[in-house]
């Protein structure tokens, strides 16, 4: 059953669960409430406990939003030079399997 499952759809939930793991650790470990983030967020309470129970999909915007308050890493997306960096790696090291 679980190979029926598309691997966008595997993606979406793996990365969705680590993202609400990472925002639940930092409010604990900050001591705030969801109340109280989405006071910070000038969100409803409700749509706070929505995005961390995968019942509502975050924007971008939402993400840079808690990223910058929380003041954690959510999302990394490589700069051109990293990307480039590990596209070479994965050459050299294909190249030496050869």
């Amino acid at each position: 059953m679980i190979n029926e499952i598309p691997e966008d759809i595997k993606l979406f939930s793996s990365i969705y669960a680590e993202l609400t793991l990472k925002i639940n650790e930092a409010l604990k470990s900050q001591g705030l409430s969801k109340k109280e983030l989405a006071e910070k967020l000038e969100k409803k309470p409700s749509e706070i406990s929505k995005w961390l129970n995968g019942e509502h999909n975050f924007t971008l915007r939402s993400l840079c939003k808690l990223q910058c308050e929380l003041g954690v890493e959510l999302i990394k997306i490589p700069k051109e030079d990293d990307f480039n960096e590990l596209i070479n790696d994965n050459y050299t090291s294909h190249e030496s399997i050869k």
